[in-house]
């Protein structure tokens, strides 16, 4: 029986409308746990409160106490998971979880459900970074490399303060993912479908079971926030791929026979199917489409919301059917980070022998500038020095080291983890002593 059984509309289908759910319901398959768990709360909270028995709303919690330890698969005829799951309850409880989703929407379930998602993924996008950090600790060489900007030298800098460099990228990232996380702690059931909810549970208290937050009161702005969220995880996610996108960019070129800068570990290069001689940076090259597909969801996601009235509206499930799956993928491929930032060779020699003596200008103006205190004549001075060919001084930059560990983020990942882990056991153990205690 599909979830909206017995309403208005009258129960047919065909091909085409079976063809576009197909999809919402492979990716929903990734919201199996979030949505028990969140009926869990639900009906929790009905049960202390007696709504409409205690009796049925046990039996609810220990048919969904089953269901989470079991693999579930879903059928496409029910639409989503919502109503598999409300469908599987009902079957097995002999119609007792009946009311195991009484005036629920599945818009605030399904919010629910992604909320707690992309907190676990982003959790394991900062581990990734976490490890990431740490592989670069592991990078020891020492030495100058050239400055680039309009890919012309300009001036030199050393290959720690590289290295460091790329430190502060993933360090300035993590943060903004934070930031993100943490704004998902938000609990979004109890907005119905964006007018308020009927239900007489305290959602305030379900949020807690969660150790999630409940402090949004007006259903409509509650609601706005589903789509937004993906915004602000996008966003977050985008800046961090362009800025990686730059980096391998250089990584290509630092890498290319013209340079030899550094050198790509294995497993991140690959050979030409022609040609012997080539070795191709291919990961990088990869990433750098997956950090353009991104963008191009990021457009999908606008122009999906844009002049829409402020309420649900289905089209928005295409958006969680290409973001998840997204998302999924993309974990995958940053997985490989920290290996390859941590195996990348520097070749000194190599960087020392591309360097040309005009980069040294910059510096050769301040010691002008010492002597005669006019910043105009010093910059002259040495350009006229550069155009009759004269040899510049020369100088060796200083490291500029930014971390001295990355424990602060380590810490900050355990209060993440503790705060997920922590509010599953809580609500998991309330749960449990429910139904145990009806055995007694």
């Amino acid at each position: 029986m599909k979830i909206w059984s017995g309403s208005a509309a009258p129960e047919s289908g065909n091909e085409a409308y079976r063809i576009m759910l197909e999809k919402d319901i492979d990716v929903d398959k990734q919201l199996i746990p979030y949505e028990i768990l969140s009926l869990m709360a639900y009906n929790l909270n009905a049960y202390e409160k007696k709504l409409p028995n205690s009796s049925d709303a046990r039996e609810t919690l220990r048919e969904l106490l089953s269901l989470y330890d079991k693999k579930i698969e879903l059928n496409p005829e029910l639409e989503d998971v919502h109503g598999n799951i409300e469908n599987l309850a009902i079957k097995e409880t002999n119609g007792s979880a009946r009311n195991m989703r009484m005036f629920l929407s599945r818009n605030e379930q399904v919010h629910t459900d992604v909320n707690f998602f992309l907190m676990d993924i982003l959790l394991e996008y900062e581990k990734i970074i976490f490890n990431t950090l740490i592989g670069l600790e592991k990078i020891k060489a020492n030495g100058i490399m050239p400055g680039y900007t309009h890919y012309r030298q300009g001036m030199p800098t050393t290959f720690q303060t590289y290295v460091d460099f790329i430190k502060n990228i993933f360090v300035y990232n993590f943060n903004n993912i934070d930031d993100v996380w943490n704004e998902l702690r938000e609990l979004p059931l109890g907005y119905g479908s964006g007018f308020g909810s009927m239900s007489d549970v305290n959602f305030s208290e379900v949020a807690g079971y969660m150790n999630m937050e409940k402090n949004i009161k007006n259903p409509l702005f509650s609601f706005m926030l589903y789509t937004d969220n993906y915004i602000k995880v996008l966003s977050s996610i985008n800046s961090f791929l362009i800025d990686i996108s730059r980096i391998f960019q250089d990584m290509i070129i630092f890498s290319g026979d013209e340079m030899k800068i550094i050198e790509l570990p294995a497993g991140y290069v690959t050979g030409s199917s022609l040609m012997p001689n080539k070795v191709n940076p291919d990961f990088l090259e990869i990433f750098q489409g997956y950090a353009a597909k991104s963008i191009a969801l990021m457009n999908l996601l606008y122009s999906g919301v844009i002049n829409k009235t402020t309420g649900y509206h289905r089209d928005f499930q295409i958006l969680k059917d290409e973001i998840i799956p997204f998302m999924i993928e993309l974990k995958g491929i940053i997985n490989g980070f920290p290996d390859l930032f941590s195996g990348i060779k520097f070749n000194n020699e190599a960087s020392e022998k591309i360097i040309g003596n005009s980069i040294y200008a910059t510096y050769n103006s301040k010691l002008n500038f010492k002597t005669n205190g006019n910043w105009k004549e010093s910059y002259k001075m040495t350009g006229d020095m550069i155009k009759s060919g004269k040899i510049l001084r020369s100088y060796m930059p200083e490291d500029i080291i930014s971390y001295k560990n990355f424990d602060f983020i380590g810490n900050r990942i355990n209060e993440n983890i503790s705060f997920i882990d922590s509010g599953k056991k809580q609500l998991l153990k309330m749960v449990k002593d429910v139904v145990s205690k009806d055995k007694k």
